[in-house]
């Protein structure tokens, strides 16, 4: 690539950037059961990890919810994509809680069962073509992201054991590819592998 060509880019994506900002904390959904016990624990994140959250090492996964109105969110996002993204995080986070000899997840609420209640509540869409060269995704064009709010309860009683609100937007390395999901997908798998730590943690399997 040309000196002038790559100039010409960085300028471009600078402009583009100043018209879509990344992914930030959006207001409350109202989708937690209680939000007083959330601390910020990271520049993106609210959390809060209950007493009891070593008490639990069965847990059922919801479906997720979808938390804000499509049609207000990123127009480049198709309710194909939202229904893609909300499956494939569900995926992760059972993938992760499950691996390496893991927690048990099981297909109904019960007795001992922790539920993990979860939902979306932004997602904005990669710029593909912003992200297979360096000149541009070092300015942070063509970022997408995404937000959530989650809880986890005692299915029986709606007791809280733990909840988070995280939110953001892709890393400005060439990872995320040309797809429109390509950085939400990378703050799922991020925060997949947070709840498991965050398990683990709770249990004492962390030194």
């Amino acid at each position: 690539m040309n000196i002038r060509l790559t100039v010409a880019l960085i300028f471009a994506s600078a402009f583009l950037l100043s018209c879509a900002a990344p992914v930030r904390q959006q207001e409350r959904a109202g989708f937690i059961s209680d939000y007083s016990n959330l601390k910020e624990a990271e520049s993106n994140a609210f959390i809060y990890d209950g007493p009891n959250l070593n008490r639990y090492a069965v847990f059922y996964f919801t479906e997720g919810e979808l938390l804000f109105d499509p049609a207000q969110g990123d127009a480049e996002i198709t309710k194909d994509d939202l229904e893609e993204l909300m499956a494939y995080f569900r995926e992760k986070m059972i993938e992760e809680v499950t691996k390496d000899d893991g927690y048990t997840v099981v297909d109904k609420p019960g007795e001992g069962v922790a539920t993990v209640r979860w939902g979306l509540t932004a997602v904005d869409a990669t710029i593909g073509v912003l992200n297979v060269s360096i000149a541009t995704k070092i300015t942070g064009a063509g970022l997408g992201g995404a937000a959530m709010e989650g809880e986890i309860v005692d299915s029986i009683t709606g007791e809280q054991i733990a909840a988070s609100i995280r939110w953001g937007s892709g890393s400005r390395i060439l990872r995320a590819g040309i797809t429109k999901l390509g950085d939400a997908k990378i703050q799922v798998n991020d925060w997949a592998r947070a709840l498991r730590r965050r398990l683990d943690e709770a249990h004492g399997k962390l030194s």
